[in-house]
C-alpha cells in the first residue's frame, strides 16, 4: 500500500513527461492534468486502505515494504509507516489530491503547451513527500529529504507569482545551508557509529547505536540534527527565507505551503524528540523558549503586514514555533499536541492560500485593503473555519493540538505557558483583523466560486471540522507514540 501510494505519482510524472505536448492544443493538457489528478486518487485511496489496516500499538512501525536490499552496504530501501507518521503521510495525500483539483484554476495552466512540466515537477513532490515520510532507512530519508529542493525550485522558478525568480534563489540558498547540515549530520553518524556495520536502518542507528555514544558526540549530532531542521521548519532566526518563498509558489501548489513546513517539524520529531533525551535534559529549555520568541515575532510582524500572504507566511513561523517547544518538552501531552498541530496548521495554512488564490487569480491582488470578496456563504464560511482553527477555537483540529500543547507546556514552566498564551492572544487579534479588513471591504457581486473552488474549500471546512469534533482518530495516533518519544524511547520505527 505503501508502494502504491508513492510510486502512482512517480509513474505518473514519467508518463507525463514522455507524453507529448503540443503547444497548440488544449487537449494536451487536459490529458496531463487528468493523469495527475488520478494518481493523487490513486495515492489517496492507497493511503486510506492504509489507515484501515493500521492496528495494535500504533507507535510501532506497520505496513513495512522492502524494496530493495543491497547485501550490507546500508542502502536498503525499505518504507514503513508509524502512529508519527501515518497522520502525516495521509493528510499529504489528502492535500495534494485537493492542490491538484485546484490547480485546473491556475491561470498560466490554461496555456496550450505550458502543464507537461508543472505537472511532472507536481507530481515527483508528492512522491518525495511521501518517502519522506515513510522511509525507514536513514540514507533513504536523507536521499529524498535532499531532492525536495529539485522539484519545488523548478516550479516556483517557472510557474511561482511576481517575485518567482527571487524566491526561487532565497529558497535554493537557504535549503543548501539546511542540507549542509543535514550531511555533517550523516557524515558523524557514520563516524561516530562504526559498530551499524553498513546497515543504516533507523533501529539500527538509533535504537542500538545512538545511547553508546558519548555525551559530547551526542551534542554535537544534536546541534547537526537541529540546525537542518530548524531552517526547514523554519523558526527564528532562521525564517528569512519563509515570508517570500512561502507566498511565491504558484497558485495550485500555494495550497501546499504549510505542508512543506512539516518536513523540518517531522525531522525534530523523528530524530531529536526521542534519540537526545539526555542533551534536551541540558539543553532543551534554550530551544523552547527559542519557539516562544518565534511565536512572538511571528505574531506581531503578522500583524504590521498589509498582504493577505504574507500574514499566512508570518502566522505560520508562529505556529511553527509553538510545534518547537511542544516537541522538544519532553512531556507526553506537548509533544502529542505537536504531532495533531502539524496536521492541523497544515489543513487551515491550504484553506488560508486556496482563498488567497481566488483574490489572485480575480483580482490581480492579496493586498487587504484592495481585495473584494464575493457575495457567498461558502466563501465566508472557509475563511471563517480557517480562521477558527488557526485560533484554536473549539470544534476545530487547531484547538486539540494547542490545548495539549499548553496543558504539556506547564509542567515545564508557567512562564513559558503565559508567554505562549499571550502570543496566541495576539494571534486571535490579528486573524480578526484580517477577517475584518477583508469583510469591510465593498463586495464584489461580478465572480463567485466555482465549482472546483467550493469543492476544495468544502473538502478542506469539512476535515478541519470532523477532526475538531471528533479527535478520537489523531489522539490515539499521537498519544500513543507522543508516550514513547516524550520519555526518550529511541526509534519509534521498530
Amino acid at each position: 500500500m505503501i508502494g502504491v501510494s508513492i510510486l502512482a505519482p512517480f509513474i505518473a510524472a514519467i508518463l507525463v513527461y514522455i507524453l507529448r505536448e503540443r503547444a497548440e492544443s488544449t487537449a494536451d493538457g487536459r490529458r496531463n492534468a487528468l493523469i495527475a489528478i488520478l494518481a493523487t486518487v490513486v495515492s489517496l485511496v492507497s493511503a486510506a486502505f492504509m489507515q484501515r489496516r493500521f492496528a495494535g500499538n500504533y507507535a510501532e512501525s506497520q505496513l513495512r515494504e522492502v524494496w530493495w536490499t543491497s547485501g550490507g552496504s546500508g542502502v536498503n530501501v525499505v518504507f514503513a509507516v508509524d502512529g508519527l507518521s501515518m497522520p502525516l503521510f495521509l493528510s499529504a495525500c489528502l492535500l495534494f489530491f485537493i492542490a491538484a483539483i485546484f490547480s485546473l484554476n491556475t491561470f498560466n495552466l490554461q496555456r496550450p503547451g505550458k502543464t507537461r512540466t508543472f505537472w511532472t515537477m507536481f507530481l515527483l513532490l508528492e512522491s518525495i513527500v511521501l518517502g519522506v515520510f515513510s522511509a525507514y532507512n536513514f540514507i533513504v530519508f536523507f536521499a529524498l529529504w535532499e531532492l525536495f529542493l529539485i522539484p519545488l525550485v523548478v516550479l516556483m522558478w517557472r510557474y511561482g507569482l511576481e517575485d518567482r525568480q527571487k524566491a526561487a534563489t532565497n529558497f535554493f540558498i537557504y535549503t543548501f545551508v539546511s542540507s549542509a547540515f543535514m550531511i555533517a549530520a550523516f557524515a558523524a553518524i557514520v563516524y561516530y557509529v562504526p559498530r551499524v556495520g553498513g546497515d543504516f536502518d533507523l533501529r539500527s542507528v538509533f535504537i542500538s547505536e545512538m545511547p553508546h555514544l558519548q555525551p559530547e558526540k551526542q551534542r554535537l549530532l544534536f546541534l547537526f540534527f537541529m540546525a537542518a531542521f530548524l531552517v526547514k521548519m523554519p523558526v527564528f532566526p532562521f525564517h528569512a527565507w519563509l515570508p517570500l518563498t512561502h507566498t511565491q509558489a504558484p497558485i495550485g501548489t500555494l495550497l501546499l505551503s504549510g505542508l512543506f513546513l512539516k518536513l523540518g517539524s517531522y525531522g525534530v520529531l523523528r530524530f531529536v524528540t526521542p534519540n537526545f533525551n539526555g542533551v534536551l535534559i541540558e539543553w532543551g529549555g534554550i530551544f523552547l523558549y527559542l519557539g516562544i520568541v518565534s511565536m512572538f515575532y511571528g505574531a506581531f510582524a503578522a500583524f504590521r503586514q498589509k498582504s493577505f500572504r504574507y500574514v499566512i507566511a508570518y502566522s505560520s513561523l508562529a505556529h511553527m514555533g509553538l510545534i518547537l517547544s511542544g516537541s522538544l518538552s519532553q512531556q507526553e501531552n506537548a509533544v502529542a499536541g505537536a504531532m495533531i498541530q502539524n496536521v492541523g496548521h497544515s489543513l487551515a495554512n491550504a484553506l488560508f492560500f486556496l482563498i488567497v488564490c481566488m483574490h489572485l487569480a480575480r483580482n490581480k491582488t492579496d493586498a487587504l485593503d484592495q481585495i473584494r470578496a464575493p457575495a457567498s456563504f461558502v466563501y465566508w464560511a472557509a475563511f471563517s473555519i480557517a480562521m477558527f482553527s488557526a485560533i484554536g477555537v473549539p470544534g476545530t483540529i487547531g484547538f486539540l493540538g494547542e490545548v495539549l500543547i499548553l496543558y504539556g507546556l506547564s509542567f515545564k514552566s508557567w512562564l513559558i505557558v503565559a508567554f505562549a498564551t499571550l502570543t496566541l492572544v495576539t494571534s486571535a487579534i490579528y486573524m480578526l483583523r484580517l477577517f475584518h479588513k477583508v469583510r469591510a471591504n465593498e463586495a464584489d457581486t461580478s465572480w463567485h466560486p466555482n465549482l472546483i473552488e467550493k469543492f476544495s474549500m468544502i473538502a478542506l471546512s469539512a476535515t478541519i471540522i470532523w477532526f475538531g469534533i471528533f479527535p478520537s482518530f489523531l489522539a490515539t495516533y499521537a498519544q500513543t507514540t507522543a508516550r514513547l518519544l516524550s520519555q526518550g524511547v529511541t526509534g519509534v520505527l521498530r
